[in-house]
């Protein structure tokens, strides 16, 4: 057994069996549907993504909460009664202020506990973006990482995870403010869809935006051919919130690039699918994208 574990929250959008087969803790995070509030865990159930979208999609409203300080320092009393060495990979700070809630839990469990020692690195992604950070960073510990280690590995090739994605429905970012009523309205009278992505301080921006959905498909996979990693033909995650007839569409383009050989599809939960809708495609691997 590793003599740390590695955590991370609800916003990577990985299966339940795919968390468990890395071996890490999950910290749930808070969502609220239709005034009703949920805290989402993917490690322990199976959540319902077509009914979640649909309500979403008929205008339900749904907004997400970011964990109390309290909630944090919960969790890490319960991984230090295993562990004394604690990696949490969380949500960008540019996205939400869990990093900074947990930042000062840790803080305040280490003056407690000083026997523990807890690291909290800011993932600078979104949804699988961080989900594929979360699995490079265990493939590194099962080969045998020690924690300053796995420490270092993960402050650098965070900024080595690319992800982008494309939103469909633009009234729901309307809705969450990311765009005007005006651009919604044009947005979707023109079939007009952005493309974002995280900049180098982990906040979302459009990269570029494109008329028609299997166009917009096209650039993501045309993404894999100018930024990735010319050795990454073992993997890339595509990921999708409530289309998965698109996400089959996107990874079999990206296949077609001749690039990879593994393309692993994953669900959007309902933490980042609250601020996306549906539908919603992502696409995520090792590359470099500094022109971006």
């Amino acid at each position: 057994m590793s003599e740390y574990i590695i955590v991370s929250d609800a916003t990577v959008d990985l299966s339940r069996e795919l968390i468990d087969s890395l071996n890490v803790r999950i910290i749930p995070m808070i969502y609220i549907l239709d005034g009703k509030e949920y805290y989402c865990d993917p490690s322990k159930e199976e959540f319902d993504h077509e009914n979640f979208y649909s309500q979403v999609n008929a205008g339900v409203p749904v907004s997400t909460s970011q964990n109390p300080p309290a909630i944090f320092k919960e969790f890490y009393e319960e991984c230090a009664k295993e562990y004394k060495k604690i990696l949490y990979i969380c949500f960008s700070s540019g996205l939400s202020g869990n990093y900074n809630s947990a930042r000062m839990a840790a803080s305040e469990f280490m003056e407690e506990h000083p026997d523990v020692d807890i690291k909290v690195v800011d993932s600078l992604c979104a949804s699988v973006g961080e989900g594929f950070l979360l699995r490079e960073v265990c493939a590194k510990r099962d080969a045998g990482a020690e924690f300053s280690e796995i420490v270092s590995f993960t402050e650098e090739i965070k900024r080595q995870v690319c992800h982008w994605f494309v939103v469909g429905n633009l009234e729901q970012l309307r809705r969450g403010g990311r765009i005007n009523a005006v651009e919604a309205k044009l947005g979707s009278i023109l079939s007009v869809h952005p493309i974002l992505t995280t900049d180098k301080e982990g906040k979302l921006k459009v990269s570029e935006k494109v008329r028609g959905m299997k166009k917009a498909l096209k650039l993501l996979a045309g993404r894999v051919l100018k930024y990735a990693h010319k050795d990454i033909s073992h993997k890339i995650i595509v990921a999708h919130a409530g289309c998965r007839e698109l996400a089959d569409e996107l990874r079999t383009m990206a296949l077609e690039t001749g690039r990879i050989k593994e393309c692993i599809i994953e669900k959007i939960g309902p933490v980042i699918g609250a601020h996306t809708g549906s539908p919603m495609c992502a696409i995520v691997f090792l590359g470099s994208q500094e022109d971006e």
